[in-house]
């Protein structure tokens, strides 16, 4: 049985290697802000803030604010009632039920499928802390060599894909 993992604040030595991919639909400042956006969570395990971003850009919070609800059309960027971020997919901006633990560094994810995708994201092994929706029963599982581990199992949606982002935080 894989352990659930307990999340800490990772070093921020790591630099990360590979370019974010590039929608050709954002402009260049949506471009660079969903970059820093993403070193930051990957670095750090934590999202910065819209006034950190702002800094980080030297731009006005106003500028940050429109991009980030250009970048929220996709999904992979979704905010919170108060304009942070809640989701910069397959991470969660903030904590929740999915810690993903990969080596020594720790992710939250929103949803199972979010928690696969951070080591798959990451192509690297990870053990992720999840539980039953409805008992609160333990369910971890792991990721080894690409391959879920146990094997065995069964993750259970009950929404069909084509209605997912009408009510993401229930799905």
């Amino acid at each position: 049985m894989v352990s659930p993992p307990a999340c800490t604040i990772p070093d921020n030595r790591r630099r990360l290697r590979e370019p974010v991919p590039v929608d050709q639909n954002l402009d260049r400042f949506d471009r660079r802000l969903r970059l820093l956006v993403y070193r930051q969570m990957i670095r750090r395990g934590k999202c910065p803030s819209v006034a950190q971003m702002a800094r980080s850009l030297a731009s006005p919070v106003k500028r940050v604010r429109a991009s980030l609800n250009r970048l929220s059309e996709s999904h992979a960027f979704m905010l919170q009632d108060n304009g942070e971020l809640w989701r910069v997919a397959p991470f969660s901006a903030v904590p929740t039920a999915f810690p993903v633990q990969v080596g020594k560094r720790c992710w939250f994810a929103n949803c199972i499928w979010d928690a696969l995708g951070i080591p798959a994201m990451l192509g690297k092994e990870a053990a992720i802390g999840a539980a039953c929706g409805c008992c609160n029963l333990a369910m971890p599982v792991a990721v080894q060599s690409g391959k879920l581990v146990p094997a065995k199992g069964l993750i259970h949606i009950a929404i069909p894909a084509r209605d997912w982002y009408r009510d993401v935080a229930f799905t």
